[in-house]
């Protein structure tokens, strides 16, 4: 998937699932009050599968996102007017700068060194804003009442605009560089519904709806992720073995497998060391990632590949496997010493076949391609065999 349809379509579905609740905004009047009543009993419900879900799969981003916005929920709703006000100032600075804080946090253990750093971070943070709710400091307050903009966008203050502005630019960077993509598509999403939802914040039920939405937002990435990590290859961003059964079983009656593996591989790695073979890996996978004619590449363990070709003859998908084979072989990678770097060359050798009616399931096309991956590799490498 290239760089473009891939962050559209991670920017999409945050986007989308936005857009229906602000149409619910919108036509608030048309929709049964019942509905929104019910918003806050879903929003806590959510959280609570996230919380769940999250701590089931060790992903601790999710906690500390989904946290503050159930602790600002509940000051909404029981804190005093004028505790409130202040909650609305403290949160309205610090969640953004929070969100962008923990999107550049890599995931590890909750109980890890890093894991209890975030946590003793995190309720540091509570911990302030607590304390400034009931022990207002006036030289903060003066502090959040600077005026920066010529422009009014009450019930935001300046400092806390311009705050969210640098947020939104620095993860519109790392959209753009594909920096945390799955991530940081969502959390940018995320905190335009945030700051939406504190500017519309006496617009009837505005709040609770982005608060929901957020919610929504993160539970569907705590799936998406969930899926990534059951079906996804980490290194190489390919799809796995268990995708790779996944869409065998969906195959119909015509279709073409390829078998590809990187010639030399464990001499390769035996010479200039593991961190740099999977570099290899990684630029032999992007390459396949890049087949033509409907094809899609898997990592199928190790230095070996598998590519399917649904309603592909065997022709075709020869000629597709080919053009892989001659740009992976002209690619040259570069291999950085501590005083000196040189160009090297990989190459690929590969066997594709075509089911039949003697074929009993995938699999056994699937051996076939292997042998004649085997094939190629006692022709002299560098080759790719149709069988």
């Amino acid at each position: 998937m290239n760089q473009i349809k891939s962050i559209s379509i991670n920017l999409l579905i945050p986007f989308f699932i936005s857009l229906i609740f602000g149409i619910m905004i919108v036509y608030s009047e048309k929709i049964p009050s019942v509905l929104f009543n019910l918003a806050p009993y879903i929003f806590y419900t959510l959280v609570a599968l996230t919380l769940w879900v999250s701590w089931h799969f060790n992903r601790n981003r999710f906690i500390f996102i989904i946290l503050p916005l159930l602790f600002i929920h509940l000051g909404f709703e029981y804190l005093s007017a004028q505790k409130a006000s202040l909650l609305f100032k403290y949160i309205s600075i610090l969640y953004p700068l929070h969100i962008l804080v923990f999107l550049l946090f890599k995931e590890r253990g909750l109980f890890s060194f890093w894991g209890i750093l975030k946590i003793i971070f995190f309720i540091f943070e509570i911990s302030l804003v607590l304390y400034l709710i009931y022990n207002p400091l006036e030289l903060i307050n003066n502090y959040i009442k600077i005026k920066l903009f010529a422009i009014n966008l009450y019930p935001l203050n300046d400092l806390s605009l311009a705050i969210s502005i640098f947020t939104f630019f620095v993860i519109t960077a790392l959209v753009l560089f594909g920096k945390y993509l799955l991530y940081s598509a969502s959390f940018l999403i995320l905190l335009l519904n945030f700051e939406l939802g504190l500017y519309f914040l006496k617009t009837p039920f505005a709040t609770q709806i982005a608060f929901l939405s957020i919610t929504v937002i993160i539970f569907t990435l705590l799936i998406r992720e969930s899926y990534r990590l059951a079906f996804y290859d980490e290194l190489t961003n390919l799809p796995g073995r268990r995708a790779l059964v996944e869409d065998m079983a969906k195959l119909g009656r015509k279709y073409t497998l390829a078998m590809c593996d990187i010639d030399h591989f464990k001499k390769f790695n035996d010479t200039y060391g593991h961190d740099t073979g999977d570099e290899v890996l990684k630029m032999v996978a992007s390459k396949l990632a890049e087949v033509s004619g409907g094809g899609k590449a898997y990592r199928y363990g190790g230095e070996e590949f598998t590519i399917l070709f649904p309603s592909k003859d065997l022709e075709q998908s020869f000629m597709f496997v080919d053009v892989l084979r001659q740009n992976i072989s002209t690619a040259a990678f570069t291999v950085r010493g501590k005083k000196t770097s040189k160009k090297i060359y990989v190459n690929i050798s590969a066997g594709v076949v075509q089911n039949s009616s003697k074929d009993k399931n995938p699999f056994a096309v699937m051996k076939r391609a292997d042998n004649a991956l085997y094939k190629a590799k006692k022709a002299g490498r560098n080759i790719v065999i149709q069988a």
